[in-house]
């Protein structure tokens, strides 16, 4: 049985964990971390709503770009755009190839709903695979990074992101919405300006690591051209509106039920769009030895927002079956993932 703070759900092996006498974590004991994290939200509200006035102003044909997955808190967060904040929203989705049929009926269903235009990027399916098994079986990105997120989303996300902030670039869309909830992005991520050449530096290395166990043409998917940045006076501001909000998974659902959305019912507990996100809890839990869920849910369970043996289930529930299907569809071997446990821990 694995060791977990008696109060949220850090496992033993999560980074920088100790507990004391009665099992609580040292992140649990952190008192003042709530109320610092709400000051922050109140400043980044009035951010928000300061940037959002200004850009309504403009009668620009979009007012933001988002970053829609079809998932629970990607569709509270375009439902708030458009009904809460009065934006004309221009959704973008990316297609990874293990995308429940249910979430792309929520996709049509919601969009159609709330009046937003829609637009999916659907890569090869030889491509993403080859970037999914190489993010999974190579040390791909940074340990740090890995606390809140699993290699192969960090990939995909980090695609979502590139080619939204191309959409929004090349459409003169000044803000780019996305639906992370604070624990899977810290507080002084609710908003902020995108630099793109900060965060080309800031990838390099990932990017030529997952260059070289993919091809050249990565580059199609995670950089943008060079005309497109020389000619960008503004850059877009990133902005997660959900964090602004205290609500809980089921007020979320509930919410958003009302617009026709349907919870797909072949994916863990940890996701509401993604079959992948099985296989990547597993991979990070066999590599790193915690799932990559347990600081955001452990963050919401210290809010108040869910309670403890529903986090555990949800981290604890992988289905094993649905695991072997996608190792299969990637053609990874047991063999390959026992190694990419050692290539983690050696860094090569």
């Amino acid at each position: 049985m694995k060791k977990r703070c008696t109060h949220c759900i850090l496992s033993e092996h999560f980074p920088g964990v100790s507990y004391d006498s009665e099992g609580v974590c040292s992140f649990c004991r952190d008192k003042s971390f709530l109320q610092t994290e709400e000051n922050a939200i109140q400043k980044a509200q009035e951010q928000v709503d300061e940037l959002l006035k200004t850009v309504k102003a403009q009668s620009n044909t979009y007012d933001a770009v988002m970053l829609y997955s079809g998932g629970k808190d990607s569709t509270y967060t375009l439902y708030q755009a458009v009904k809460k904040y009065g934006l004309k929203v221009l959704s973008f989705t990316l297609d990874n190839g293990y995308i429940p049929n249910q979430t792309f009926d929520n996709i049509v269903k919601i969009t159609d709903k709330l009046g937003v235009d829609n637009l999916i990027f659907r890569p090869s399916k030889e491509n993403m695979k080859a970037i999914v098994k190489a993010s999974a079986l190579y040390p791909i990105y940074n340990k740090r990074t890995m606390v809140r997120i699993s290699s192969v989303c960090n990939s995909c996300i980090s695609m979502v992101n590139t080619q939204a902030l191309r959409i929004a670039l090349e459409k003169n869309i000044s803000i780019i919405l996305a639906g992370f909830t604070l624990g899977q992005i810290p507080v002084n991520s609710i908003i902020y300006k995108n630099n793109y050449t900060f965060l080309e530096e800031s990838r390099a290395k990932s990017n030529s690591l997952l260059r070289k166990y993919t091809g050249e043409w990565l580059d199609t998917y995670y950089n943008l051209p060079t005309s497109l940045v020389k000619n960008t006076v503004e850059w877009p501001t990133m902005v997660n509106l959900l964090c602004l909000e205290k609500l809980s998974e089921e007020e979320i659902v509930a919410a958003i039920s009302t617009l026709g959305w349907t919870a797909p019912k072949n994916v863990d507990g940890c996701s509401s769009n993604c079959q992948l996100n099985t296989f990547n809890n597993v991979i990070h839990e066999k590599v790193y030895g915690y799932n990559p869920y347990e600081l955001e849910l452990s963050h919401m369970i210290r809010k108040g927002l869910i309670d403890r043996e529903t986090a555990i289930s949800k981290v604890e529930t992988m289905d094993p079956e649905l695991f072997k299907s996608i190792a299969d569809d990637l053609q990874i071997s047991e063999d390959e993932i026992g190694n990419a446990g050692s290539l983690y821990k050696t860094g090569k």
